[in-house]
């Protein structure tokens, strides 16, 4: 069964390590050796190519918005069916905590940049950096992460260069709300994509 333009296209690879591909069809073609789809990939957000082939799976869009999954019925699809859906989704959740993960970095980078941090010197250490780490992030919303902040630090530390912050992560706010006495969440608003405007500032304390 082939597909139709605006269809949903996934990629299943016979190799059990190999990732699993989405996509969106864009274009049907009829060529001499057979149906070639070109195809939008929503991990990479770029077109290519792709023969009609066992390894495809189509899901159909019905009117209305409902949709329907059709795909090949090939016995080592039907059996693997579950267990590729298993693997999707654990793929899916590694690639959304390697996200978090940078986003932590990038955090603690703009933090070290704008001076938040203390130093101490040692004769057998030499000069040691202590830098206030994030400790979790929260996809929301609003996408958070939770920092614990070094001793003598306050939040009002951070409220202070919020804009800032926002401004290096793309954001259009940074919120910043006390959490305990040295723990505090970074909020951060991103641009409304219709107004493009920021969205009312608030301090939560």
């Amino acid at each position: 069964m082939t597909g139709r333009i605006g269809d949903e296209i996934m990629i299943i690879p016979r190799a059990s390590h190999g990732p699993v591909r989405e996509g969106e069809i864009r274009e049907v073609r009829n060529e001499p050796g057979g149906v070639v789809y070109r195809v939008h990939w929503s991990d990479t957000r770029q077109e290519s190519l792709l023969p009609h082939g066992p390894d495809v799976v189509i899901k159909h869009r019905r009117g209305g918005g409902a949709e329907q999954t059709m795909v090949e019925q090939t016995p080592w699809l039907s059996r693997l069916r579950h267990p590729l859906e298993r693997r999707h989704t654990r793929d899916a959740e590694q690639r959304h905590q390697a996200a978090y993960d940078r986003l932590a970095e990038r955090v603690e980078e703009i933090i070290t940049g704008l001076g938040l941090i203390e130093d101490d010197f040692s004769i057998s250490a030499g000069r040691i950096y202590h830098i206030p780490r994030v400790v979790s992030v929260h996809p929301g919303p609003p996408l958070a992460v939770d920092m614990h902040i070094l001793p003598g630090q306050s939040p009002e530390d951070f409220s202070a260069r919020a804009t800032s912050i926002a401004y290096d992560l793309g954001m259009a706010e940074v919120r910043v709300v006390p959490l305990g006495a040295s723990e505090i969440r970074l909020e951060l608003l991103p641009h409304d994509p219709h107004t493009g405007q920021s969205p009312r500032k608030s301090v939560r304390k």
